[in-house]
């Protein structure tokens, strides 16, 4: 009992022994601070100054690395190797893009695909599971899958154009750059390329055709040099229905040919006479000139009674619902065969023809088709 009180004690008068070291020493060291002269501990920083500058000095002479290059053979972190990895991402996404574009052949699908695709489209669209398309539905449908478009055809705009300016890279693509990447995406080598840039003896005719058709749309899209695009005439070449300048051209395009009085506006009178307008076959002047009225009347978003530009180019904006209303009701048209006012499956699939080259399947197809 005697030895452990007496080893309690020691304890304590350890530990009040180093409580009272440190203050000790504490008082020591300031001193020995306050004692040192400010030249002396100046001397002191240069001194470590000094030896840190040769340190570095001797590392950059021996080329020593302070830190591993394993980093930098995988990953390579200058300015060219970061170059050459978004070139190759680039590339990458761009070829994708030019794949899915050749395979979206929707029209040409086999018909157990299509009837597969148009199932699984009418589940989707049908929001309250009901086993019928409203009118509400469908357009609501056709809205979501223009927009996904729209959004898509941007994106892809970037990518491809940024693909194809190589040769030289000089932020335009000319007409040789397009068609060279155009021969490579179909299967063709760089030999064959070389031989038939200008001479297409022996490709098929599809593929003749198509190229017609870019040169007739690369014609239209090049506004400033006919031999080169720009990226946002590149947009329109290849997306014109994403194309802000298309847009606005189809708008100044619609009011040189209607306004009739020259004040930059179109009245109800001048948008909706028939004779002024390229009346569809299947319609009288005067059902025509009635659906025009009524047109214009959506169009008039502050009821003044007259059309200017901002009101026009909202309503021909694809992105304006009255586009996907204006679809869903032709579709509903033309396949309710019941007059009931709804689609079901059987009705789709029995017009499968019609549905597969619409907004609700293919907004890519429709647009092109109508711009």
């Amino acid at each position: 009992m005697t030895w452990k009180i007496n080893q309690e004690t020691g304890v304590r008068r350890c530990v009040r022994d180093r409580m009272e070291l440190v203050p000790l020493l504490r008082m020591v060291f300031n001193k020995l601070a306050s004692k040192m002269k400010l030249h002396v501990r100046l001397r002191v920083w240069v001194a470590l100054a000094t030896a840190y500058v040769l340190f570095m000095g001797l590392v950059h002479l021996l080329q020593i690395p302070l830190r591993s290059n394993t980093l930098h053979s995988h990953y390579d972190m200058s300015a060219e190797g970061v170059m050459k990895r978004h070139r190759a991402l680039v590339k990458k996404e761009a070829d994708k893009y030019a794949k899915a574009e050749l395979q979206k052949s929707t029209a040409k699908m086999e018909k157990s695909k299509q009837v597969e695709l148009l199932t699984d489209i009418f589940k989707k669209a049908d929001t309250n599971v009901n086993g019928q398309l409203e009118l509400q539905e469908l357009s609501a449908w056709i809205s979501i899958k223009t927009k996904e478009h729209l959004t898509l055809a941007l994106r892809e705009n970037f990518f491809m154009f940024t693909a194809i300016d190589q040769n030289p890279r000089n932020g335009v693509v000319s007409w040789d750059e397009y068609h060279y990447y155009f021969l490579k995406q179909h299967g063709y080598d760089d030999e064959f390329i070389k031989d038939h840039m200008y001479n297409h003896k022996g490709m098929p005719r599809e593929i003749k055709e198509s190229i017609m058709r870019d040169k007739a749309a690369w014609s239209e899209a090049a506004r400033d040099n006919p031999d080169q695009l720009t990226i946002d005439e590149f947009l329109a070449f290849r997306h014109p229905e994403s194309s802000h300048a298309t847009i606005l051209n189809i708008v100044e395009e619609i009011i040189a040919r209607l306004d009739i009085d020259g004040d930059s506006k179109l009245t109800e009178e001048e948008f909706s006479d028939p004779d002024t307008n390229q009346v569809p076959e299947d319609v009288t002047p005067n059902e025509y000139k009635q659906e025009r009225i009524q047109e214009f009347k959506t169009i008039d978003e502050d009821e003044s009674g007259s059309l200017d530009r901002r009101e026009l180019l909202r309503y021909i904006d694809p992105r304006n619902v009255h586009h996907a209303e204006k679809e869903a009701l032709t579709l509903l048209a033309t396949a309710d065969s019941n007059q009931d006012g709804v689609l079901t499956l059987t009705e789709v699939l029995d017009q499968s023809h019609v549905f597969m080259v619409s907004k609700m399947v293919d907004a890519a197809r429709s647009f092109h088709d109508e711009f």
